[in-house]
């Protein structure tokens, strides 16, 4: 550009000729240069100092909130360099001085939706074509995304059903649905049944069913996906009316893991939420932080679309509105492909649940991500906590910053392998739908993944490999036998046309319980015909994951859809099918490559004889050994039995999120699991943790943690010992807070914290509130006597709340009763009486998921009673050696009996509880003779049931 002097007077209008232009000196360029470069930098300064007051806004504190002070503070040291810059006088150079806005939320999506649209598209599966089925649907965005391009799905209205009924083969109505329940009852619903159409209702909503209920009652077919809704349903409607319970219904024509490694934009969002109710728990100001500060707090980018804006419902709080999408934006996200393309291009993705409460009606978000290959990072609900350990509950804003700063890529890709298994084993729109439409009586086949295993050699390893996979329905052959059965008749061979997918083994690798389930559940979500496992790990095989590929690089990692029979004369021939795929494109190349997860060379771990578990006098001299070599502090005894999937992404994910995780001696204590997976993930995370030792019980179990934590206890080494349950987490690095308190502290035999616990809600058990009347406190410490048991009525504490010195609780020589449920609560009865002193810690340091559905304490029939009843009777003896008998029969037992067993027993099912109420009987009998005074013990035994 040339810069050039104008006079103020010289213009076109004052004068019809223009006078002769002299050019400009140097002297004036720079002058003019220095007034104009001036002039920008006082205007770039005042709104930088704008945009600082713009951010000094809350005041609440949270991780969001000393954001906000980061980012004034940015603003206003970037507005006095631009002063200083403004006020020299020769002209300063401009790069840097000013910044570069940050970008919104709506930048930051509209990017994430460009990234986004490189995606593949989503894929019917090869096992699971779309179905050749016309549905009228009257439901809301649940149904119509679970069930999307699985079938000819056709939405019905009141303006236009008329043209579409007799085009149908099943009309479906669902529980979500705006439409009105007179234009329902009285004009689609009778019109449909007048032309002999199936109508089916599909409640996904909890028990409290509203106009729901008389909408059941004329339809011929109802389904719920809430085991309490369809108690509901059956109690009311008629009987020739069925109901059943069906999983929430996702579509891989939407949610997919197709292309997603490595993940496509480094976006974490909140894409809404459901709520068609109010959720007033949302409304409690500890629920939603944790969530999305946590996220702030590991410096990762965050958009949060808001919910659509109803009254009384929830919506995103003001702390977050520098991340938040307005409401015009929010409005022109685009369509559910897009956002389903979205929710496919991440890595992590949130989800909030509007209701904590149930095991069964969460967001269904959490399904949709976990099909995409996305992590999910949620706020606490029931079922989720239940049946998705590999969603991580948000607890605390450190919690999960800390997982996402300190999860390896080999972790990450665990946990989306995980979601993405489950989603397709149990939630395919596609098998839900052929559910429904079965049930509704129409023709449509079952689906069938029946597999055949092949093999050159089928050893002993290679049969209990086989023998223990998750997924049913695998028979074994070798590839002998499989070239035989195509020329000869014999009954003993293999009738391949029985079999959907051939699976090729070596036996040079070993292969986890959860690999033929991974093959599985792709051919359901995309359409190659082979699949195939990657050899390496994770950072090595990332770029190749979830993609489409022209060959096989190893034949026992791979699996074949229906393969051709000519193909099945030797592993040469089904390789050479691939060849015509050399020339293939992206999209077309034959095989689909998995992961690198579920399986290893053979030899590369050690091996467990089940049968007869670890030998303890070997273990305890390889305890010992890593204790000593590796300088570790403190033991974790996990006691587990059947639950590896919670042991992993629950209580060894928090471990490992830990300041102090390489000082921890982490004691996996199997107690004998029937599950193979369970004993699997024992020993992975024992072979790549140096840190980790496993011990296992012989296969079988012995009925409760007691025995597991008495062997985790006698395999300490350390110089300070914790328990952590399976299903449970550390708290933002609680046990390092307890144990450096406790290191400060010598007198003292175990520091205690508190408790928060998670059940229909959330709380928090206090224990040095409870305890704060019976037990002396001096010098930072409390001191209890012998009488404190008696003057705090017996309360205990949980014993993962405390860390304790090894060598002081190893001499007490308690053993917790084998077999016994509600033991640990009795331990700690038995060392508190022992305690000399402890430290108190004032907060939380682990989290109790007091409702996990499948966990053993949370499913009541007598012999639930009979795990109580070898508690009681050891605790009564217990007492009276200890001399607390009498005042613990006068003080404490009816109120617990009353106020604990029978409050179980009323869930106890009819037709056990006669047998129940003789195990109860039995319990009392083990303190004699109790003189009864309150009354729901009385009427118990003036029931029938009570009666001896």
């Amino acid at each position: 550009m040339r810069w050039i002097d104008l006079h103020p007077s010289d213009t076109t209008s004052q004068t019809s000729t223009v006078a002769e232009r002299v050019s400009a000196t140097d002297a004036d360029v720079l002058s003019a240069a220095r007034a104009a470069h001036h002039t920008a930098l006082e205007a770039a300064e005042q709104a930088h100092r704008a945009a600082a007051g713009a951010w000094s806004g809350p005041t609440q504190k949270s991780v969001a909130t000393s954001l906000y002070a980061h980012h004034a503070s940015l603003h206003l040291e970037r507005a006095e360099a631009l002063a200083e810059a403004a006020s020299a006088s020769a002209v300063p150079p401009a790069d840097g001085l000013v910044a570069d806005p940050p970008e919104t939320p709506a930048a930051q999506w509209a990017q994430a939706l460009g990234d986004a649209a490189q995606l593949p598209s989503p894929e019917a599966g090869v096992s699971r074509p779309r179905l050749g089925l016309r549905v009228g649907l009257v439901a809301g965005p649940r149904l119509r995304l679970g069930f999307f391009g699985l079938a000819e799905l056709r939405d019905l209205t009141a303006e236009d059903w008329q043209t579409q009924l007799e085009h149908l083969d099943l009309l479906m109505i669902g529980s979500e649905t705006e439409e009105s329940p007179e234009f329902l009852l009285e004009t689609l619903i009778p019109a449909a049944r007048a032309r002999g159409l199936p109508v089916v209702l599909v409640v996904t909503s909890g028990p409290a069913l509203g106009s729901s209920l008389s909408i059941a009652e004329r339809c011929t077919q109802i389904f719920a996906t809430d085991p309490e809704a369809a108690a509901v349903l059956r109690s009311r409607c008629p009987e020739h009316v069925e109901v059943e319970v069906i999983p929430h219904p996702v579509s891989p024509l939407l949610h997919t893991p197709v292309g997603t490694r490595p993940a496509r934009t480094p976006l974490i969002a909140l894409l809404g939420m459901e709520q068609r109710h109010p959720a007033p728990h949302l409304e409690e100001p500890q629920f939603i932080p944790p969530l999305v500060d946590g996220v702030l707090g590991a410096g990762r980018t965050a958009a949060l679309l808001p919910p659509e804006p109803r009254p009384h419902h929830w919506s995103i709080p003001a702390d977050y509105a520098p991340w938040t999408l307005t409401r015009a934006e929010a409005a022109l996200v685009g369509s559910a492909r897009e956002t389903a393309q979205v929710q496919r291009a991440m890595d992590v993705g949130l989800a909030v649940n509007a209701v904590m409460d149930s095991q069964a009606v969460f967001d269904p978000q959490i399904l949709q991500l976990q099909a995409s290959g996305t992590m999910v990072l949620a706020t606490y609900n029931q079922g989720v906590n239940s049946y998705y350990p590999q969603v991580h509950i948000a607890n605390s804003a450190e919690d999960v910053a800390k997982t996402l700063e300190t999860m390896t890529l080999d972790e990450l890709r665990r946990v989306q392998a995980d979601g993405i298994r489950t989603i397709f084993t149990a939630h395919h729109g596609t098998d839900v739908l052929t559910r429904i439409a079965r049930a509704a009586g129409l023709e449509i086949p079952a689906h069938q993944d029946r597999v055949l295993v092949v093999a050159d050699e089928l050893t002993e390893d290679l049969r209990a490999d086989i023998a223990s996979q998750t997924h049913p329905a695998v028979e074994i052959t070798t590839w002998a036998e499989l070239a035989a059965s195509r020329t000869d008749d014999a009954e003993d061979l293999p009738d391949i046309s029985r079999f959907e997918i051939l699976v090729p083994m070596s036996c040079a690798r070993r292969y986890s319980p959860e690999y033929l389930a991974d093959h599985v559940a792709a051919f359901r979500y995309q359409a190659a015909a082979v699949t195939t496992k990657l050899d390496g790990d994770a950072d090595s095989t990332d770029d190749a994951a979830h993609q489409r590929r022209a060959g096989v690089a190893d034949l026992g990692l791979s699996a074949w859809w229906r393969p051709a029979p000519e193909a099945l004369d030797s592993p040469d021939a089904l390789l050479e099918t691939l060849e015509a795929g050399a020339g293939a494109t992206d999209s077309t190349m034959p095989v689909y490559a998995l992961d690198h997860l579920g399986h290893r060379p053979a030899g590369a771990r050690r091996e467990i004889d089940r049968e007869q578990g670890t030998d303890m006098a070997q273990a305890r001299e390889e305890f010992r050994r890593t204790a000593e070599e590796l300088g570790l502090e403190l033991a974790v005894v996990v006691p587990i039995y059947n639950n590896g999937d919670h042991l992993r992404h629950k209580a060894f994910a928090s471990l490992r999120r830990s300041g102090i995780f390489e000082k921890m001696h982490i004691l996996l204590i199997n107690d004998g699991s029937t599950d193979a997976s369970t004993v699997d993930t024992i020993e992975e995370l024992a072979h790549v943790w140096p840190n980790v030792s496993a011990f296992h019980h012989a296969r079988g179990g012995s009925g409760s943690a007691s025995r597991p934590r008495n062997t985790g206890l006698a395999l300490s080494f350390t110089e300070f010992v914790t328990y952590l349950d399976p299903d449970d987490e550390e708290l933002e690095d609680g046990y390092w807070e307890l144990l450096e308190r406790l290191r400060e502290a010598p007198e003292a035999d175990y520091a205690l914290g508190t408790m928060a616990v998670w059940t229909r809600k959330y709380g928090v058990h206090d224990y040095h509130q409870w305890f704060q009347a019976g037990v002396e406190h001096r010098d930072g410490l409390h001191w209890p006597t012998a009488d404190s048991l008696v003057t705090l009525n017996f309360r205990p504490a949980s014993i993962e709340a405390m860390v304790a010195r090894t060598a002081w609780l190893q001499r007490l020589g308690l053993v917790q009763p084998v077999g016994a449920v509600g033991q640990d609560s009795y331990f700690f009865q038995q060392l508190f009486f022992h305690t000399r002193a402890y430290v108190p810690v004032y907060r939380p340091v682990y989290t109790y998921y007091g409702a996990v559905e499948t966990s053993i304490v949370n499913v009541i029939s007598p012999n639930y009673f009979r795990k109580y009843l070898i508690l009681e009777q050891d605790r009564a003896a217990w007492l009276r050696e200890v001399g607390l008998f009498e005042v613990y029969l006068e003080q404490r037992f009816e109120s617990f009996f009353v106020s604990w067993y029978l409050q179980k027993y009323k869930r106890v099912l009819p037709h056990d509880r006669d047998e129940a109420a003789g195990v109860l009987r039995e319990l009392i009998a083990a303190y004699g003779d109790v003189r009864w005074r309150d009354p729901r013990g009385l009427e118990f035994f003036r029931s029938p049931e009570g009666r001896p």
